[in-house]
């Protein structure tokens, strides 16, 4: 029974062509699309109610890149992306290297679900033939899919319909091998209104002598041959005509029932910006992505892009933060707020600094020298005691406005886990149990020596300082820590992922993060990723999108964003709630343009108190660390802040850096 309006509009009009004898009737405004599509049969008016083909992401590298250690260097990156992230309900990812990287990416991507393509077969199997690769050769590698048919290949290399039609049954030989067919059409084609009789040629060509059963290992790509490259992009609607075209032909060929489950990709510019407008399309199976797939983040974005998204009609609240710290702190993060105190801190993690206001003085800053990740309020009657996480050790110091403090150093609780130069603390929030949650990152994630590599894990340190790791799998840049008020559930992110999960909190010591589900994906035409967040008293996430120049209020239940607080700054890195009734939004930023901490009145929604830190016995553990022992006096105000003096003169004489 058809339940759906549009539907039976769609039906009845279908019935209505045939009657009057035209094949030609508008799709009803539906959250899928607007156009005047031209329809062959009926079964052809059907295919667009069917949306059980799962999507496929393609990335075509082309003659890209120079060198196998560039190659290497994208293929990790692509592998940190998507290792440990992948859902079963996501689309099939594909990437097609150069033949002589093919190797190195089915070992670089296995554990990803990423598959591997070649980006053309040879005509032949074996023998005197100098240059050729054949069919067998490249499944016999592990390779998944043979590109054949791309217009670069018919136009540059003179491939014909015949010559792809013997590749195709070659592919169609070797029972791992899979096939991606490209057509469309030229400009000047397409300005003629060829593209019907283009494609439908170029099926009928390149398909011919196929069994309806091979159909299952074939996969079209629709590239309109002047989008190739050019910048230009079909819109939604011409993409989803075309694909209408290219499934009408497929139906002649072999039939409603085979013809509606081959899925059917669309090529040419497309961008992060672009894929989320094609995939509402009904007919739009996925992308075959040229330049953006040979940068890891873009890539990523058409992949999250490829996800068929439900369709979000309500607006946002918007809201706009003011600067009110001028600090041009090179990374402000960690913001946390004291009820106790009444007081913010939060740092700047290359320059080595504490800083502190109460919001009516003059705030002021701490040299503690060593880069910080985190730091976190201490269980204490004395104001400002804090605990940092530096580069090798945390410390217990003291951050009150009296000068005289500053003559004493901090005090060295115990070690880090991982005690390597590729891994250092990165963010970090106290659990409603008193312990600090911190995770780490990796130092050379985008490039060197453990590009693209997880190699960082997520800790907690109890009252009695130990520390015991709380994940099953390493990952590169922790971000996102925060709790509700009740305790049992943790949020965290991989940043270079753009994923947010949350996970069931084991609140016994001893105990493992488990039940892991997605709760926010970045949207694909948002530059950046997820930084730090906090939660409010509704549970909701506020999430610092570093690189989109905003602060944005998660649903975590439904992953729908109902406020934004833009920045005139691009990278904001974390937040918290502060002020009296904890319903400011205070927010960490970082340069080049930002570095300030800005502010804004949230109405009606308040921030839950920062826990405490709590330490049974002030009794540090061994360390082989050095207690840190800075010695310079507050800096000033709103005003920026002087230079830092060389490291030689932070530190008094025997003291030990952290580094």
């Amino acid at each position: 029974m058809l339940r759906n309006p549009n539907e039976i509009l769609l039906v009845a009009a279908v019935i209505f062509g045939v009657l009057q004898g035209s094949w030609s009737f508008v799709v009803p405004q539906t959250p899928f699309a607007q156009s005047t599509y031209p329809i062959r049969s009926v079964s052809t008016a059907i295919f667009s109610l069917s949306q059980n083909r799962r999507p496929i992401i393609a990335g075509n590298w082309k003659l890209n890149p120079a060198t196998i250690s560039e190659a290497e260097n994208l293929l990790k990156l692509i592998s940190g992306n998507f290792k440990n992230h992948r859902t079963l309900d996501g689309p099939e990812i594909v990437v097609f290297p150069p033949f002589p990287y093919l190797t190195t990416a089915i070992n670089e991507l296995d554990g990803t679900g990423i598959k591997v393509g070649a980006q053309n077969v040879g005509l032949e199997t074996k023998g005197a033939f100098t240059g050729e690769v054949a069919a067998s050769m490249i499944s016999s590698l592990g390779a998944s899919y043979v590109m054949l048919g791309h217009s670069e290949r018919r136009t540059l290399y003179k491939e014909s319909d015949s010559d792809i039609n013997a590749k195709v049954h070659l592919c169609m030989e070797q029972p791992n091998l899979n096939v991606i067919l490209c057509v469309g059409e030229t400009e000047e084609e397409y300005e003629s209104g060829l593209l019907k009789s283009v494609v439908d040629l170029q099926l009928k060509k390149g398909l011919m002598g196929l069994k309806k059963e091979d159909l299952k290992r074939i996969v079209v790509a629709y590239e309109p041959v002047w989008a190739i490259g050019t910048g230009k992009v079909a819109t939604s609607e011409q993409a989803q005509s075309a694909h209408i075209a290219v499934r009408g032909t497929l139906s002649d060929l072999f039939g409603v029932e085979y013809a509606n489950e081959v899925k059917i990709q669309y090529g040419g510019s497309v961008s992060p910006a672009s894929i989320d407008e094609l995939m509402q399309m009904p007919d739009v199976d996925g992308a075959l992505v040229g330049g953006a797939s040979l940068t890891a983040d873009s890539f990523t974005r058409i992949v999250d892009g490829g996800t068929y998204s439900n369709l979000d009609n309500q607006s946002p609240k918007e809201l706009i933060a003011t600067e009110v710290v001028k600090t041009k702190n090179v990374l402000g993060e960690s913001p946390i707020w004291s009820v106790k105190d009444k007081c913010l801190y939060w740092i700047s993690a290359p320059e080595e600094e504490v800083w502190a206001w109460n919001l009516k003085d003059s705030p002021y800053r701490r040299l503690m020298g060593t880069t910080i990740g985190c730091i976190a309020l201490q269980e204490s009657t004395e104001e400002g005691d804090l605990v940092v996480a530096g580069e090798r050790a945390f410390i217990k110091m003291n951050m009150s406005s009296n000068s005289k403090d500053f003559a004493s150093g901090g005090e060295v609780l115990c070690d880090r886990p991982e005690q390597t130069e590729t891994t250092r603390p990165n963010d970090g929030r106290v659990d409603r149990q008193g312990r600090l949650v911190f995770g780490m990152y990796n130092n050379y994630h985008r490039a060197g020596a453990s590009a693209g590599e997880n190699n960082a894990g997520l800790y907690r340190l109890n009252s009695k300082l130990e520390v015991e790791s709380l994940l099953d799998y390493k990952y590169r840049v922790s971000n996102c820590i925060c709790f509700p008020k009740e305790g049992d559930i943790m949020y965290f992110c991989d940043t270079p992922t753009r994923k947010v999960y949350a996970f069931d909190y084991p609140k016994e010591d001893g105990g493992k993060l488990t039940n892991r589900r997605l709760v926010y994906t970045v949207p694909p035409e948002l530059a950046g990723a997820p930084d730090g967040a906090q939660i409010d008293s509704d549970g909701f996430l506020w999430i610092a999108l570093s690189g989109s120049g905003r602060v944005i209020r998660v649903n975590p239940q439904s992953g729908h964003v109902d406020t934004i607080v833009h920045l005139p700054v691009s990278s904001p890195t974390s937040c918290t709630f502060g002020g009296e009734d904890l319903d400011e939004l205070f927010i960490t930023t970082r340069g080049p343009d930002g570095g300030g901490l800005y502010r804004v009145k949230v109405p009606g929604i308040k921030g839950l108190p920062e826990p405490e830190f709590s330490i049974n016995s002030l009794q540090s553990v061994p360390s082989n660390s050095s207690p840190v022992l800075p010695t310079s006096a507050p800096s000033s105000t709103n005003e920026f802040p002087t230079p830092p003096v060389p490291s030689a003169t932070r530190f008094v004489p025997g003291a030990h850096y952290l580094s």
